[in-house]
């Protein structure tokens, strides 16, 4: 299961957004239980989104329980600071075929 968050950043402050990232996001979702992986994706082009986040877990209870913490609300916050526009979806392999490849 991916938790995936979108945004565009808020004017000046992509170095802000990419270090918060970096430095508080990806520590705090790394120590949790149940969570496989975290990414960040930059967009190449021009449009929405300017950042993809992919939070791979294990399943929807790990990210209700992530969710209802207090820490990952003050991030959350702190991540408003930096970010607009901001989205998030919950979703599902069904098809994926390539050497790198997910175990489900």
């Amino acid at each position: 299961m991916i938790y995936a968050i979108r945004c565009d950043v808020v004017p000046g402050k992509s170095h802000e957004l990419d270090t918060f990232l970096r430095s508080k996001h990806l520590p705090f979702w790394m120590a949790q239980p149940g969570v496989r992986a975290f990414r960040v994706y930059e967009d190449m082009l021009v449009g929405y989104p300017e950042r993809t986040i992919e939070v791979d877990l294990e399943d929807l209870s790990c990210l209700q329980r992530i969710l209802g913490l207090e820490e990952h609300r003050r991030l959350k916050e702190e991540f408003l600071q930096y970010a607009t526009s901001a989205s998030s979806q919950l979703l599902n392999v069904t098809l994926e075929h390539g050497t790198a490849a997910r175990t489900a």
